[in-house]
């Protein structure tokens, strides 16, 4: 007789899965560079998308006030456009949790590819 592993190897298979289902990876560069210079570079604009939400559940996109079904169609235009599509979701604090998680679904329905919550830095 011996100890049967199955029951951990199954465990560490969802851990597995788990965190790589739940991971978001950034693209970081891994060297700090100092590029060089020249007359011929054009600079881009990252332009970010980003959605408002207050705690009254109101819904700010690109300046105005929008129903969800219009933050939908509107963000599917907006990342159809985009280069990168990260969508910033910046609710406040008093935002009840369900509509956030309301809104988070609708962002990944609309075709982002990567989701950030925005926060603010603890004062120390």
């Amino acid at each position: 007789m011996g100890i049967d592993i199955a029951p951990l190897v199954d465990v560490v298979f969802l851990l597995v899965i788990f965190f790589a289902v739940s991971t978001t990876f950034l693209e970081t560069s891994g060297m700090k560079l100092e590029l060089p210079e020249s007359s011929a570079s054009t600079e881009r604009e990252v332009r970010e998308i980003a959605v408002f939400l207050g705690s009254d559940g109101g819904l700010v996109f690109e300046d105005e006030t929008v129903t969800g079904e219009q933050l939908g169609e509107r963000l599917r235009a907006a990342l159809s456009r985009a280069e990168r599509k990260i969508v910033v979701l910046r609710a406040d604090t008093g935002t009840p949790h369900g509509k956030v998680v309301e809104i988070m679904d609708l962002i990944r329905e609309s075709g982002a590819e990567g989701l950030t919550v925005a926060t603010r830095t603890k004062s120390r």
